[in-house]
């Protein structure tokens, strides 16, 4: 989940210096060209907001308040045509927020995760334990360009048998390097396994997912998908971009060099694929019934 109102990653475990890709202030410009206003602010401790970082319940807490500021703007904001868009992590928090209000017309779920945080890890962080294994070259190679998806990659099997075990810390140790992460027992617990909050939202839903994202496989868009119907949503409309990474930017063309902008987050300068955020227009418009 990125970190500012702009929608970039302003800080890695590493201490990555990393390219600006401006997400949210590119999907703003697309979106208010075609007349939608739209709302977005820095996470806790970052940017202008203060406090510490929070997790995905405070983070539930600041979007409700976001929403309560959109809407107190009655002559600019009409309150029963606003919609929630939820970025990879930010769909759990859309679904959570839609359990506690009922005012948002509309979702876009946005590379969301629909498998068990577990799996989401080890699809992320033993892929990078694997390709640093594959020979001295990569390892030196990943060293150098995801030292902390590498730490974590080596030692997952264990935090995973630490969060089983109900602990709430654990320390990922690499090469002399130390991390000591949190674990949130929360959002482990069945109760609030991500799958199992897609029952709350009962609007309009617009599934979007990159067929190329290396962060959240795309078949877990179409879980999403099944998951809302069976609960009885049949306002769901499911796109997939083909050719398009987490962030919604072009891939490139072998399986090697996505992987290694993936790890390297040097796909951060790829170029947005337009049709992403078309496909958001598309839907809006539909929903809102609104005219150009």
């Amino acid at each position: 989940m990125e970190h500012d109102r702009d929608g970039n990653l302003l800080k890695t475990q590493d201490n990555r210096k990393v390219h600006k890709k401006n997400f949210f202030l590119e999907m703003s410009k697309r979106l208010s060209k075609t007349g939608f206003a739209t709302f977005s602010w820095d996470r806790r401790g970052f940017g202008k907001s203060q406090g510490s970082p929070g997790d995905y319940f405070t983070e539930v807490r600041d979007a409700r308040a976001a929403l309560d500021a959109l809407c107190s703007q009655k002559s600019v904001v009409d309150g029963n045509r606003v919609a929630v868009f939820g970025q990879s992590a930010g769909v759990y928090v859309a679904s959570l927020l839609a359990k506690e209000d009922i005012r948002p017309g509309a979702f876009i779920l946005s590379g969301g995760l629909y498998s068990d945080y577990k799996d989401m890890m080890s699809f992320n962080y033993h892929r990078v334990r694997d390709y640093a294994k594959k020979s001295s070259e990569n390892r030196k190679w990943v060293e150098k360009n995801d030292l902390w998806g590498l730490a974590v990659g080596i030692n997952l099997d264990k935090m995973l048998t630490a969060i089983n075990n109900g602990e709430k810390e654990f320390m990922v140790q690499y090469n002399g390097h130390t991390w000591n992460v949190l674990l949130n027992q929360k959002v482990y617990s069945s109760e609030f396994a991500p799958k199992d909050q897609f029952r709350n939202i009962t609007s309009s839903v617009l599934i979007i997912h990159g067929e190329a994202d290396l962060n959240v496989p795309v078949q877990d868009a179409r879980e999403i998908e099944k998951e809302l119907r069976a609960w009885g949503n049949n306002d769901v409309k499911l796109v997939t971009i083909s050719d398009a990474d987490h962030s919604f930017q072009q891939t490139a063309p072998d399986e090697d060099t996505r992987l290694r902008e993936r790890m390297s987050l040097e796909s951060f300068k790829r170029p947005y694929k337009e049709e992403y955020f078309q496909s958001m227009i598309d839907f809006l418009k539909r929903r809102f019934a609104y005219e150009t």
